[in-house]
């Protein structure tokens, strides 16, 4: 064979080696790269579903776990307790509400056992601020608010009911919001001040049950707060579980709030009697 030949041919083997070798290193990364991938979504799977069982144990029993820690095979979850309520201010744990939602507000204690214990309440003479909405501008999908108070009064149950409207044009008959300018129980848009005795007509000896809150217009989802002039009872619990796999440090929290059980929406426009209905 000429040299120049064997040249050629030599020159095309290192050509079609280089190109193999490229492919085969490609192929090799790409792989490791799929295995890592999929690794991370095992174990990230993994430390997710221990975080859930971390909550899920925390709502069995009602509290954080004795340590506020869950072991689940060979991962260990962190529970942290959060408890809501019980102060002057309270926002729902930053949950946000869309149109016509209920939101509930206890204005009476709670047993241990969860049950309904009247003995303490918020003061029938006491007052609240009610703030809603995130946006300041007003337009047709700012939210009005209607604030209906369940109250006890010689051992019936009665329900008073306002509601109010940043956007005054609308001809709803709500109204008007009493702030519009933002900055309300902290940052929310709109607020309104209630006093339970002068704006609900509350006589002596009253027993304020709850506050009952439903957002309307909004086509998103928007916050509500409050701000009291005492304290609120307590609304409930919220937890949050954090697992990590040690190997990896891969980390996955959930949290999850558990207020106590309401009456649902219709109940406040349900007309109930413990005796005869006649026409």
């Amino acid at each position: 064979m000429p040299k120049n030949n064997s040249g050629q041919t030599l020159l095309i083997i290192l050509l079609i080696t280089a190109v193999i070798l490229t492919i085969g290193l490609a192929v090799a990364s790409y792989s490791i790269t799929n295995i890592r991938i999929s690794r991370y979504e095992e174990e990230s799977a993994r430390a997710f579903s221990a975080a859930e069982a971390g909550i899920e144990e925390a709502l069995k029993l009602g509290a954080a776990p004795e340590g506020g820690l869950v072991d689940i095979g060979d991962i260990t979850a962190e529970v942290v307790e959060t408890v809501q309520g019980g102060g002057r201010d309270f926002d729902f744990a930053g949950t946000k509400f869309a149109s016509e939602e209920l939101a509930n507000v206890w204005l009476v204690d709670h047993t241990e056992e969860g049950a309904l214990d009247s003995t303490t309440h918020f003061p029938a003479d006491g007052s609240l601020t009610v703030c809603w909405g995130d946006e300041t501008t007003i337009n047709d999908e700012t939210p009005a608010i209607e604030v209906a108070l369940l109250y006890q009064e010689a051992g019936s149950f009665k329900i008073a009911r306002g509601a109010f409207d940043p956007k005054t044009d609308r001809g709803n008959g709500f109204d008007a919001a009493d702030e519009t300018g933002g900055g309300n129980c902290g940052d929310l848009a709109f607020a309104e001040d209630l006093d339970l005795v002068a704006d609900f007509g509350l006589p002596a000896g009253t027993i304020p049950y709850a506050l009952r809150l439903r957002l309307f217009y909004n086509t998103g989802l928007e916050p509500i707060a409050l701000s009291a002039s005492s304290n609120l009872p307590l609304q409930g619990k919220c937890y949050e579980s954090k697992a990590t796999i040690t190997e990896s440090n891969v980390s996955r929290k959930v949290r999850q709030c558990q207020f106590y059980e309401s009456p649902p929406a219709v109940f406040d426009y349900v007309l109930f009697s413990t005796g005869d209905l006649v026409k």
